[in-house]
């Protein structure tokens, strides 16, 4: 997998950006990305009752492993919890060189922190039955996560036409309180000469790793009823 930067479009043209005000090291270093995730299964079963014409018991079990998430600064231009490197860097010429709120800087590794996995077992029983030759009747009812489990995956279903299982790592708070965002609190270091301190330099927000709304959490035990007509 690529492993510095949101893609390799995105990586060759965050380095090529203002590259005096930034360095691989902080800036764009090498680790997992927020999609990698490294286990993912479904694993279900179809029983047809040989009893019942047309009823289908159905059972669908869902194991995946966690996404990384909190590298200190989501490398996206609209967070300001990086780096002003202007103090630090003789200007060769730019009219507007770069400012802390557009200088990512990863204050732990990219790939410090991982969500949970999910757990999840999903059940559903169908029927149908053929009226005539060309018109049918069926019906179903699904259970999702029958035993009800949860985990802090960032995969909750954002609405109940949705099953979940999407993985949205911004549903997890990672705020980083930085010089930038509190500079009443963090003293401002040079970023190519020195190592920052938690607690002086930077520290983790006070919710950092903590669901932001319900969709941080693995969908609630959800049930469904679907029926219509086939012809």
């Amino acid at each position: 997998p690529i492993r510095a930067g949101t893609s390799s479009t995105g990586m060759v043209a965050g380095a090529l950006t203002y590259p005096e005000f930034k360095q691989e090291s902080w800036n764009y270093p090498t680790g997992d990305l927020a999609g990698d995730q490294r286990h993912r299964s479904r694993l279900w079963v179809n029983y047809r009752l040989p009893w019942v014409n047309g009823l289908t018991l159905s059972a669908l079990q869902t194991l995946t492993s966690g996404i990384p998430y909190g590298g200190g600064n989501m490398t996206n231009a609209a967070t300001p919890s990086g780096i002003d490197p202007r103090p630090y860097v003789t200007n060769p010429g730019y009219l507007t060189p770069p400012t802390g709120s557009v200088t990512a800087y990863f204050y732990v590794p990219r790939d410090a922190f991982r969500t949970d996995g999910e757990k999840r077992t999903d059940l559903s029983v169908m029927y149908n039955r053929k009226l005539v030759k060309t018109l049918e009747v069926f019906g179903q009812l699904q259970v999702l996560n029958a035993f009800n489990q949860f985990q802090l995956c960032g995969c909750g279903a954002t609405s109940v036409f949705t099953n979940g299982g999407g993985f949205n790592a911004q549903t997890i708070n990672q705020a980083i309180l930085t010089s930038v965002t509190t500079p009443a609190r963090f003293q401002p270091f040079n970023p190519f000469t020195t190592e920052p301190v938690q607690g002086a330099n930077w520290d983790f927000g006070p919710t950092f790793g903590q669901a932001q709304n319900r969709f941080a959490y693995t969908t609630p035990r959800t049930v469904r009823v679907t029926f219509g007509v086939r012809f």
